[in-house]
């Protein structure tokens, strides 16, 4: 757009707003480089984002329409007139789309009509063209014959400039539902486990398993270890909105042998479905930068309340503290102490390394024999604690372990903590710091074309809608790597999304559940579950969203059914919800390709290509790279420096001029807590300096935003991010 042309020339030029390219961007703007960040897409956090369901709808769609290839992309980036490349330059085309998603298939549980009025049987039906979807609403009627719709742009410029000085930059199309600014009710935060009650991110009363006494009279007596106390010098400085609202007051969807999709309509926006979840260790390294940058109050967050496996054909429940361990009845005796023996080794493994001398690159299940631990514990400890095949080498599964319990304790009786709305809140907090500090940010734009310099080969700027942006740095996600720099991935995760009618586990109160699922057979992948109610704010009251994640092995339907099967009941026919088994009501399956760094080759110097959410279970892998890519382009510099807090800014115009009105600006007017905080939660660390928690927001608030159609969810993407 020539009349809303960017400035001509940045530090650094930013293509997509995942994870590690929005770590990045904050830590690059923070330390005073002029940042672009640019995203083909009209809501942020890109392969990392959650979406309300019918957004999630759309994104089926685009995706399963997405045929477009490398030469598709390269001609339609020639079909616009360049501006004119400065000399001794030329230019290289950027795909348009990301083609990371395939393998899309769709299956529905509804009645399309009540019972009554239909003339013949309307089972459930599965369409890999979202023929089940169509019935969603009258937008989705064209879908049948592979019609591909453009995602509506709204009445606005689809490419609006954002600015540091503009608001709110967390609410896109797509993205997640938020609590409404102007809600500032103070929420109880008695109770860390309680999913009735709101939920600090403060230490946790709950004892960790390193500390906790030993109730257990049976073998109390002949118990004479103690584990050593896990100590962290940053638990001064604590997260203090690991909060949730408090529990939803409407009616639940109702769970009927006709309900049809009308009957959920109504709960649509109440849905915030991840498309690659992933939780936080509590003592790992995301959490601790979240912290340090000072940046921890714009997101919330929930304690994972529990810990399943699979095992004899049902869903049991992991002991983790030493209270867990003592009350369960799933180990013996003899095998609570052996197990408390062994946990005790992996808090401080590297310092008894003649223990496991010899078993170092031997498979863990190896090692766990050689200890005597029976078949009991050895499934416990790989596929619940350790999170690993039986094959992983001794090493990295003592060092999974060991990170597993380092992080108990903490926030509570597990290691994890979820984000509420759904892991796509966390790029956006990145993208949020980064425009506190001038980051420039545009949806629904990218580069067609980057520039590269004959002389040096490096990357000179990118073209974008006709306007030559030049840079010294260009970062990108890996979908926008140009094709001749890339090669041929062939490593994918497969991911499944169920909505269900209970939980897979009953429980007196609802759960943040993540279950390990290992493999039936030989050569099978182990399947990762992790189980979401309305407490995570993922779903309405009374319904669940599960989700299934393995390593790609054929398609994402074949890797994951069989488990499937296992946990849920899917009716064979409309009308058939009844079963002991959760009861899946919608699902999805979908492969995502996860490229690492042996799938990009010859990149331009200054230019880096950041991965895709890959197998992991955390964001630490991301997190690492975000922080070496930083650190090659400031590498005198602190990653991700704090942000500052607002009674520590000195306002130099003010010192000079004692009768120039203080600005108005969100650091200036730390009062301002709708803006200060977005509606999310007050600052990190008033827990730590004293504070009485954090405002919280009223639930009816968060209902009446959701049916309004506003904030994150609006048919026009609020494309701006505030100024602090």
């Amino acid at each position: 757009m020539a009349e809303d042309n960017l400035p001509d020339d940045f530090d650094v030029i930013v293509l997509g707003t995942g994870f590690p390219e929005s770590v990045v961007a904050a830590s690059l703007s923070r330390v005073g480089l002029k940042v672009l960040h640019l995203d083909r897409n009209d809501y942020y956090s890109g392969q990392w984002a959650t979406f309300t369901f019918d957004s999630l709808l759309k994104w089926i769609e685009l995706n399963q329409g997405e045929t477009h290839g490398g030469a598709s992309d390269e001609s339609g980036a020639h079909n616009k007139e360049p501006p004119s490349l400065e000399s001794g330059t030329f230019s290289v085309p950027v795909p348009s789309h990301s083609n990371t998603v395939s393998n899309i298939v769709v299956r529905s549980y509804f009645s399309e009509k009540k019972q009554e009025q239909e003339f013949g049987l309307s089972g459930s039906k599965e369409d890999s063209t979202l023929e089940t979807a169509a019935s969603f609403s009258e937008a989705w009627k064209s879908v049948e014959t592979k019609e591909v719709k453009p995602v509506p742009s709204g009445e606005n410029d689809p490419s609006k400039v954002i600015t540091g000085a503009e608001g709110s930059g967390n609410e896109a199309e797509g993205s997640v539902d938020r609590p409404s600014d102007d809600s500032h009710e103070k929420l109880d935060t008695s109770d860390l486990n309680s999913t009735s009650s709101p939920t600090q991110l403060e230490e946790s009363n709950e004892t960790p398993l390193s500390e906790e006494k030993v109730s257990d009279k049976d073998f109390k007596e002949n118990h004479d270890e103690e584990l050593p106390t896990v100590t962290d010098s940053r638990d001064g400085q604590e997260l203090s909105s690991l909060s949730q609202p408090r529990h939803r007051s409407e009616k639940k969807p109702a769970i009927c042998p006709d309900m049809t999709y009308d009957d959920l309509k109504p709960y649509w926006r109440r849905f915030n479905i991840d498309i690659s979840p992933k939780l936080l260790f509590s003592r790992g390294p995301l959490v601790e930068a979240l912290i340090s940058a000072n940046i921890s109050h714009y997101a919330e967050f929930k304690t994972v309340t529990r810990i399943l496996t699979y095992m004899d054909r049902q869903v049991e429940e992991v002991p983790c503290s030493r209270a867990d361990v003592f009350s369960s009845n799933a180990i013996s005796v003899v095998e609570k102490r052996m197990l408390m023996k062994f946990l005790t080794f992996c808090l401080d493994f590297e310092q008894q390394q003649e223990q496991y001398e010899g078993h170092e690159n031997k498979p863990y299940v190896e090692f766990l024999q050689s200890r005597r631990l029976t078949p009991n514990l050895q499934h416990f400890i790989i596929h619940a604690i350790a999170m690993v095949k039986p094959e992983t080498a001794t090493v990295i599964g003592l060092k999974a372990t060991q990170s597993f319990l380092q992080s108990l304790g903490r926030y509570g009786n597990t290691p994890f903590i979820w984000p509420l709305y759904g892991a796509g809140e966390l790029p956006q907090a990145f993208c949020r710091m980064c425009a506190v500090f001038g980051g420039l940010y545009c949806l629904r734009r990218s580069a067609s074309e980057i520039t590269i310099s004959k002389e040096n080969g490096k990357c000179t700027g990118v073209i974008s809608e006709n306007q030559l942006l030049k840079c010294k740095w260009l970062i990108m996600e890996h979908s926008y790597v140009p094709n001749i720099y890339k090669k041929e991935c062939c490593q994918f995760v497969s991911r499944g999304v169920f909505i269900t009618s209970s939980s897979l586990k009953i429980s007196k109160e609802e759960c943040v559940s993540v279950l390990s699922v290992p493999p039936s057979l030989e050569g099978e992948e182990p399947v990762r579950v992790i189980q979401l109610g309305s407490a995570s704010m993922a779903s309405p009251n009374g319904l669940y969203v599960v989700h299934l994640v393995s390593k790609g092995v054929t398609s994402a339907k074949d890797d994951l059914e069989a488990t499937a099967n296992k946990l849920f009941h899917f009716p064979s026919e409309a009308g058939n919800l009844h079963s002991d088994k959760p009861t899946v009501l919608w699902s999805l399956y979908f492969n995502q390709f996860i490229p690492d760094s042996s799938c990009v080759v010859d990149l331009p110097s200054n230019v880096h290509a950041l991965s895709l959410p890959g197998l992991s279970l955390g964001f630490g892998e991301a997190l690492q790279q975000a922080k070496e890519v930083f650190e090659k382009i400031c590498p005198n510099e602190e990653f991700l420096q704090p942000v500052p807090n607002p009674e520590d800014i000195i306002l130099d115009d003010f010192l000079q001029d004692p009768n120039h009105n203080t600005p108005q600006t969100d650091l200036a007017n730390p009062q301002n807590d709708d803006i200060i905080d977005g509606g999310e939660g007050r600052a990190l660390h008033e827990q730590a300096e004293g504070g009485d928690g954090g405002d919280g927001v009223d639930s009816q608030s968060v209902e009446e935003k959701n049916e309004s159609g506003t904030g994150a969810t609006s048919s026009e993407p609020q494309e701006h991010l505030a100024n602090e």
